[in-house]
């Protein structure tokens, strides 16, 4: 079934979330998804939609919405009774999407059991990151990184993102060239992660796009710790993934999407001794043409393993 024949139906997503919450042996909440496709009901019907999760044993599934207009999705959680008005991640996300008035764009993320977890902003494009980190509003935790990110070669910021249950903040930046080992041990001195094996670095660098990919680098909001960092590979080949284990084949397989360009990605992200990969799959809404209208870096389609 493609988008032409297929309209978010919140009555379908609502069995295709419990559907896959089942395959992936983790928690639901009937509840709190009908309290999310009640607050933002337009975004699901007229932006793009897509599940995510991790190989993480019992990891959450999530589920996010991609707008096409102006939305004010912090004050709709404020008023639906998500977030307080006092939070200091939202009022930082809120900072953010002003920046660029007339060309950012919100979205969110959900977990499927506890409902809002993330705000993000799509930026109209790549942005200097000292306009990012210069904004109103941004802590000096944060500022503090500008030196080394310049001198990391990470200067061109394409979504800032804030976790709530985290109080973290995401920069998206969208790098230079094709991922080399010398670079991946630079980034990760970020987090002083240790280098992945030789098989996960070769899926890293087969996959990542092959003329600059998304890096990103999460920030506590309080000490500015870089928490994490993680390197995506956004639109896999058809047919084609990187070493994922059960759980995540099984999500690649299995999670339903209606889309008339399928999505599937992964991102490998490292921190604290703790590393595993993130999936996100396409659910509707023609997310592949959303994407090429950002620029987002793509897995080249025409690789071969």
């Amino acid at each position: 079934m493609t988008i032409s024949a297929f309209e978010f139906s919140p009555s379908q997503f609502l069995k295709d979330v419990k559907f896959t919450t089942d395959l992936l042996g983790t928690d639901y909440s009937e509840s709190a998804t009908r309290q999310v496709l009640g607050i933002y009901g337009r975004s699901f019907q007229e932006g793009a939609v897509l599940w995510r999760t991790t190989d993480k044993p019992g990891g959450a599934l999530n589920y996010r919405f991609y707008e096409r207009r102006q939305t004010d999705t912090v004050g709709a959680a404020v008023r639906g009774g998500l977030l307080n008005a006092d939070n200091r991640a939202a009022d930082l996300i809120s900072a953010w999407s002003s920046l660029y008035r007339g060309n950012s764009t919100e979205l969110c993320d959900f977990d499927a059991a506890l409902g809002l977890v993330k705000t993000w902003v799509y930026l109209g494009g790549l942005r200097p990151m000292e306009e990012i980190l210069g904004t109103p509003g941004v802590p000096r935790s944060l500022r503090r990184h500008e030196g080394l990110f310049r001198a990391l070669g990470l200067e061109a910021v394409r979504h800032v993102a804030v976790d709530y249950q985290r109080d973290t903040a995401n920069l998206y930046f969208r790098t230079a060239k094709a991922l080399a080992p010398e670079e991946c041990e630079r980034l990760l001195s970020l987090t002083k992660s240790g280098p992945p094996d030789t098989a996960v670095f070769d899926d890293m660098a087969a996959f990542t796009a092959p003329n600059g990919y998304t890096f990103s680098v999460t920030m506590s909001i309080g000490t500015g710790e870089v928490e994490r960092v993680a390197f995506y590979a956004l639109r896999l080949p058809a047919g084609q993934f990187p070493r994922v284990g059960e759980r995540l084949t099984a999500f690649f397989a299995s999670a339903p999407s209606y889309d008339d360009e399928e999505m599937n990605a992964v991102a490998w992200s490292f921190g604290k001794g703790n590393n595993y990969i993130k999936a996100e799959r396409s659910y509707c809404g023609r997310l592949v043409s959303l994407m090429r209208e950002w620029n987002s870096p793509m897995t080249d389609p025409n690789r071969t393993r």
